[in-house]
């Protein structure tokens, strides 16, 4: 660690000691309004775009530093600000692909929370194989006319603009005829749907596009080169939520180590005893190694290799990571997960079965489990498709 990155740390972790940090609600509506307001704070702290250019709106400094800022955050168990899918997935694409206008105007308030971005890519029939996409954008003079239906958009019912994907060459091949579009979400004919989870949150949707009118000027990168673009968000996407996620692992599974110590463990000895140190020592385990991988993805981020086939190990791995530390504290609830607002063992049935449930998503969102073996399979490996 080089003695700027220790004083940029320093510098962080005295603001959190310092800083309102916020409470956040159960209630999905006040968890938005209250992260929202927490991102306007990070933003005038200049917690974000840390990475980005100074352009963007950002501070031009390194993704170490990016990682610095977040594993302080988790450390002061702050929360991380709403708007993370314009944050890390496509605030970046824009920097990277976007014209001169889009960066100027629109990525100032996307750091800022003013502006809520949501990410038009899966459909009913094009998730894991995105781009089989059938929404479609005909160009009639400088407007794009946008129908079809996108779905699984976090906070579409909240968000003012979506990076969506559209298929703007029906006669090309499936990768050459998509273009990627900026669509501000007040435009009429838009429609989005809430689709509640098994969490009991509703902040995915389904979002529906009739005769949707978009400005051509809201194109990002060439005509019917959305491809491209797409692949250097998702690669994004994955590099920079491994980065953040593990670090959330790793102070959640310090949050549950120390209640357990402090309910008391029990005897080695016993059945249950010997269950709680095993559950700790898989997540123990599969924590070390995301670390180690993640100390890979930095290396990668900092030498500008994103995106890239390893982005589908940081995937495949934060996957499993995920899964097996959220599945093994919620194991130790017992049949207690299903009771609110009990303590079994010291640990808060809420919370645990609560982060349980949604880790069960992982292996779906941003790529498919399956998708990234393939990928791996495929283009690290050199081996036949199937």
């Amino acid at each position: 660690m080089t003695t700027d990155l220790a004083e940029y740390r320093s510098g962080v972790r005295a603001w959190l000691a310092d800083a309102d940090i916020p409470t956040v609600p159960l209630d999905l509506d006040e968890r938005f309004d209250v992260l929202r307001d927490w991102q306007r704070a990070l933003f005038e702290a200049g917690g974000l775009g840390i990475s980005w250019s100074k352009e963007a709106g950002g501070q031009g400094l390194s993704h170490l530093h990016q990682l610095a800022f977040a594993e302080e955050l988790a450390y002061a168990r702050a929360p991380m600000p709403i708007g993370l899918i314009g944050l890390d997935v496509v605030g970046p694409s824009i920097d990277e692909f976007g014209q001169q206008w889009q960066r100027e105007e629109l990525l100032p308030k996307l750091l800022s929370g003013e502006h809520i971005w949501c990410q038009g890519f899966s459909e009913p029939e094009a998730g894991s194989d995105l781009a089989s996409l059938r929404t479609r954008a005909v160009l009639d003079g400088d407007e794009f006319v946008i129908s079809g239906q996108k779905v699984w958009t976090s906070w579409a019912h909240k968000a003012q603009w979506c990076a969506l994907l559209v298929r703007t060459d029906p006669a090309a091949h499936k990768h050459a005829g998509i273009s990627y579009l900026l669509v501000d979400m007040s435009t009429p004919g838009i429609t989005p749907k809430p689709l509640e989870q098994m969490t009991g949150d509703r902040e995915f949707c389904e979002v529906f596009f009739d005769e949707v009118r978009v400005p051509r000027r809201n194109l990002v990168g060439e005509l019917n080169g959305g491809w491209a673009v797409a692949t250097h968000t998702l690669g994004i996407e994955r590099a920079a939520y491994t980065l953040r996620r593990r670090v959330d692992y790793e102070v959640a599974f310090e949050d549950a180590v120390a209640a357990l110590r402090d309910h008391g463990l029990p005897a080695p000895e016993t059945g249950l005893g010997r269950r709680v140190r095993i559950a700790i020592g898989k997540a123990h385990v599969a924590l070390k190694v995301l670390s180690a991988q993640t100390q890979k993805t930095v290396a990668r981020l900092a030498a500008g290799e994103v995106p890239t086939p390893e982005d589908s190990v940081d995937k495949l791995l934060l996957n499993e990571v995920e899964q097996i530390v959220f599945g093994e504290i919620a194991e130790l609830l017992g049949p207690y997960r299903a009771v609110e607002e009990s303590r079994p063992l010291g640990l808060a049935s809420d919370r645990w079965a609560h982060d349980h449930l949604y880790s069960r998503a992982t292996s779906i969102y941003g790529g498919t489990s399956q998708i990234q073996r393939n990928i791996i399979s495929e283009r690290l490996l050199g081996l036949p498709r199937g």
